[in-house]
């Protein structure tokens, strides 16, 4: 069997004719070449100080697009050169090697580091050799990343980041078979899952609702899991990697929960053509396609552009509910000048369920004992529905300035719209004989948002004590507003017959209107980071923000509605978020660090006199041991950290006059645990992910805290790992791999209507014990373009609860099943 050679952007890099320009300009969309060779590239600004040559190379990989091919043992323990200006990548690699013994090799578009005196390097099935990663994932076949902006918008390696970073790569992605935001997030290390209904999914880690996220760096709305959410709908199509930054991510996002911030990355424009087409097939009658293009829009490559789409028709294992989503993503780029990149762009999707269901399933029969429902149980009727619409239109300019500074600016506008229609007969407790005595829960809500967002920073390097150093100082701006529409819900209806007869099938309700709401929302900060390094070993990243946040929400009902106006409102001005870190090199391998920043999150929650909240206040501290091995192709981290919180919000009761929720806060909330990851290439071939991680919350007086947000209601542990490897020798047309993933319990809460058959009614802990989930994939790559993918999940069909106190309810998680996708790549 022939074997096939390994795919890198350089060495792939050829000349196309021009009926793919064509193509592409009828799109509007493409990429370009890296150029005939690397000798005859344009200029690109380079700033890389004094460091191990294997970092420096890692670099200037990264600033100039180049994947550089050496041996590890050619490196070692040697020091690079400062390089800095705007220089042919050929010029600025000549200059970081200077003094080093080593030269460099360029045949056609292949860059080969030679040792003194030695051929150009031979790699063979049983040399080991170096790439430099950069920013971008893609085509790179990596589990990792060269550099990551998210924590402080300083291009920083993960060994260089003092906080807990997990980066989830387009290759990753494509083993997995993930096609959304929350199939990425199920897989991710540290990070937890709850599924409350068909379509509402709620992600954790360290405890806490991850509820920051960020497109491209820009921070998103999020309105729970009930609301506007990127976990339960967005498409992954058109993401090159998605960045999570454990703990408190302040200094960048402002307000927010200790848990992480999820940075979803879109794919940009390549410098050489690229297309390809891909479907998939899957269990429950999923169907999906997706196309994605890329290339240069005129013949110098000034122009690039990029165009992914993708549609998606598919059933489930939950009775009588189907989804419809879209995806269109388009992206320009222009080489204004040789100093001026001008980017613009829009994203966007729907998605259009039918069959939804408002929350899972009774747990409780009318005696007291346990339910025992189906896996495939709707409680939703066959007309109900959540329709999302999304489109972004976003742009920046980014300007090389003097001294190797960079200006950019980046403005976002996100709109949304919303129409939610459900009927759901999963209230109250069935008779365990007939089947009798539930009711409906009824609903219908419509909301439209826009959201602008605005980003100016500038970025460089600068000299203090004979040392080179960086900084970053930027100020953002957003602005949201909502309105919508409110209903009159019907009486609570009860569900005719057996509920384990239940088809979905009941009239479509007609919902008054009875009302209106608006909610505004804004934030204002300005930011500083710097890196210093004192030493070539040691560097201090310090930083800080200013921000304000106003929020304001009013519920206006009509003359004879039942239910009486409401408002809501913060406003918090000057608040400091102080960050501070520490990395140091214990040698060119490993690493020690320390960070240190405080949380602050206003809440709208209210107290028994309707007094809101105090904003959420703490700190989180973090500390632990980082490692770069194979020249950074595979990186390794423990975390040890410590989350201090007051004025955290705990659910007391319902005030039954006025419907509104009542909250107390609760002081001296503590999160403590561990984290254990390592990601990249353990060997050729051979790819890997996995973590572990501990996370325990405890109140001031050492006891579990049930209700939102704190962790009894996260499991306490969790593992994840996925590994492939691509078989040797005449069988390397084939790539197999699989992953484990398990977790210990955790609790919800519900009502129980006759405790121990007592005829007593209380409120009372539900729990999933810990649980198991196994996952395979192959892949065969039939030659260079056409390749086939197989992925089965839940191999073992583990029947096990995903979502726990929705209403009182539970809801099952997906049962085994299988997907198969076809890709052709041009």
């Amino acid at each position: 069997m022939r074997s096939l050679p390994r795919r890198t952007p350089l060495a792939l890099a050829v000349q196309r004719p021009t009926l793919h320009r064509t193509l592409l300009t009828s799109v509007l969309l493409t990429a370009t070449l890296l150029g005939s060779s690397m000798a005859n590239a344009a200029p690109v600004k380079v700033s890389i100080p004094v460091q191990p040559l294997s970092s420096a190379l890692t670099q200037l990989g990264m600033q100039t697009n180049l994947q550089i091919l050496y041996s590890p043992d050619q490196v070692a323990g040697l020091k690079s050169r400062a390089v800095s200006g705007s220089l042919e990548p050929s010029e600025a690699l000549a200059e970081l090697l200077k003094g080093t013994g080593i030269s460099f090799q360029i045949n056609g578009n292949s860059v080969t580091l030679m040792s003194s005196g030695s051929s150009s390097l031979q790699l063979g099935a049983t040399t080991i050799s170096g790439q430099a990663l950069g920013l971008t994932t893609e085509d790179t076949g990596s589990y990792t990343t060269g550099a990551t902006t998210t924590a402080t918008k300083l291009p920083l390696t993960i060994r260089e980041t003092p906080q807990s970073v997990t980066v989830v790569t387009r290759q990753q992605m494509d083993d997995q078979g993930s096609k959304s935001v929350g199939d990425v997030l199920r897989n991710t290390p540290g990070v937890t899952m709850q599924k409350y209904d068909s379509d509402r999914t709620e992600f954790s880690t360290r405890g806490f609702a991850i509820t920051n996220f960020q497109y491209d760096g820009v921070n998103i709305p999020y309105d729970g899991v009930y609301g506007e959410n990127p976990n339960n709908s967005d498409d992954s199509a058109s993401l090159d990697r998605i960045e999570v930054i454990k703990g408190s991510t302040g200094l960048m996002t402002g307000a927010g929960d200790p848990a992480a911030t999820v940075n979803l990355v879109r794919k940009k424009p390549t410098k050489e053509f690229k297309a390809s087409v891909s479907g998939t097939v899957g269990s429950w009658d999923n169907y999906r396609t997706e196309g994605d293009i890329s290339g240069p829009l005129n013949d110098s490559g000034s122009v690039r552009g990029r165009f992914v789409g993708a549609l998606q028709d598919k059933d489930s294992y939950i009775d009588h509910y189907s989804q419809k989503k879209d995806l269109y993503y388009g992206i320009l780029e222009a080489d204004l000048t040789d100093d001026t990149l001008l980017t613009v762009g829009v994203d966007k999707s729907s998605a259009t369920p039918r069959g939804s269901s408002w929350t899972g399933n009774s747990p409780f029969f009318s005696d007291g004992g346990r339910t025992d429902f189906s896996r495939s149980f709707n409680p939703g009727s066959d007309w109900s529905r959540r329709d999302f619409d999304s489109t972004t239109y976003f742009a920046s300019l980014e300007q090389a300035l003097a001294n190797d500074w960079k200006l950019k600016a980046t403005l976002d506008q996100k709109t949304t719209d919303h129409d939610t229609q459900l009927a759901s007969a999963s209230g109250g407790n069935p008779d365990r004989a007939t089947g009798e005595g539930m009711f409906f829960y009824w609903g219908r809500w419509e909301g439209h948002r826009v959201q602008n967002t605005a980003d100016i920073n500038v970025s460089g390097p600068f000299s203090l004590g004979g040392r080179e150093h960086e900084l970053v100082a930027g100020f953002m701006t957003s602005h949201s507003r909502q309105t919508g529409a409110t209903y009159d819900t019907s009486a609570f209806e009860l569900v005719p017959g057996n509920i384990f007869d239940w088809e979905g099938h009941i009239a479509k309700q007609e919902f008054p209107k009875n009302g209106k709401y608006e909610r505004t929302q804004s934030q204002n900060g300005a930011y500083l980071a710097t890196r210093l390094r004192p030493t070539d070993d040691l560097s201090f990243i310090l930083g800080g923000r200013v921000s304000t946040f106003k929020y304001n929400e009013d519920y206006t009902y009509y003359p004879g509605a039942s239910l009486a106006d409401t408002h809501a409102s913060y406003k918090e001005h000057g608040v400091v978020t102080p960050y501070a870190g520490v990395v140091y090199d214990l040698d060119d391998t490993y690493s020690v660090y320390a960070s240190y920043t405080s949380i602050y999150q206003p809440q709208i929650y209210k107290d028994a006199s309707g007094k809101t909240l105090e904003p959420v206040e703490g700190d989180s501290y973090e500390t632990g041991l980082k490692a770069a091995y194979f020249e950074g192709k595979l990186n390794a981290s423990l975390a040890f950290f410590r989350i201090e919180q007051d004025n955290v919000a705990q659910y007391v009761t319902t005030d039954t006059d006025t419907g509104q929720d009542v909250y107390k806060p609760t002081s001296g909330a503590t999160t403590k645990g561990v984290e254990l990851e390592l990601a990249g290439e353990l060997a050729e071939g051979w790819n890997l992910s996995a973590g572990y991680t501990y996370a325990r919350s405890r109140d001031k007086d050492e006891q579990r805290i049930f209700g939102f947000p704190l962790a009894t209601t996260k499991p306490e542990h969790v593992v994840r790992t996925f590994t492939t490897y691509r078989l040797p020798g005449a069988l390397d047309q084939v790539t197999v791999g699989g992953g484990v993933s398990w977790q210990s319990a955790f609790y919800g809460q519900t009502f129980n209507p006759s405790v121990n058959g007592s005829g007593q009614g209380e409120t009372v802990n539900i729990k999933q014990g810990g649980y198991t989930l196994v996952d395979l994939m192959t892949r065969y790559q039939y030659d260079e373009h056409l390749s086939f993918t197989a992925n089965a999940y839940n191999v073992f069909d583990k029947k096990y609860l995903t979502g726990l106190g929705n209403f009182g309810t539970t809801f099952y998680g997906e049962p085994r099943n299988f997907q198969l996708t076809a890709k052709y790549d041009f």
